[in-house]
């Protein structure tokens, strides 16, 4: 995955290429195929902000930190500034500017949708999380019993060698 830098003049390119078509009247699909370039570095960007705090360094090498504290904070800080900048310009486009065509309902539409498919990604995340810890119980449960009937049958086998042995003629 790239820096928070990288990540931010990729979001910040794209948007600057969405301003352009927006000002020369492209059409819908382009600004639509633009915004949608934008989103997804947008997200990118989001995803490396939720999750760096969540990762876990490995337990026996050594971690060494490429920035300082200060430099990743002000990173961080900025990409989450520039992010609600762009976001408010898109919102003055929907309202005021070259989307107005499409209106409050457009950008109020665009909002819930946006909404809706991070809730159903995070729905399914969870699902699949629910069900794979679902198939490892399973798994470790069928390895018991595999072993408690294979632990059994190996003695009852014992048992019956040594009664068939033992067993007065």
């Amino acid at each position: 995955m790239l820096d928070p830098v990288s990540l931010l003049a990729t979001a910040t390119a794209v948007f600057n290429g969405l301003k352009k078509a927006v000002e020369l009247g492209r059409e819908a699909e382009d600004v639509f195929g633009q915004l949608g370039k934008w989103a997804s570095a947008v997200a990118d960007l989001q995803e490396w902000m939720s999750t760096e705090a969540d990762r876990k360094p490995p337990l026996f090498k050594k971690l060494v930190f490429k920035e300082s504290a200060t430099v990743e904070a002000f990173n961080a800080y900025a990409a989450q500034v520039k992010i609600r900048q762009m976001e408010a310009e898109l919102y003055n486009w929907f309202h005021y500017g070259a989307l107005q065509h499409l209106g409050r309902e457009g950008y109020l539409e665009f909002v819930q949708m946006r909404r809706s498919i991070r809730e159903r990604r995070e729905k399914m995340v969870y699902e699949q999380m629910r069900r794979r810890k679902k198939f490892l119980k399973t798994l470790q449960d069928s390895a018991f019993i595999l072993t408690v009937v294979g632990l059994g049958a190996i003695i009852l086998t014992h048992i019956v060698i040594f009664m068939v042995e033992r067993w007065p003629e």
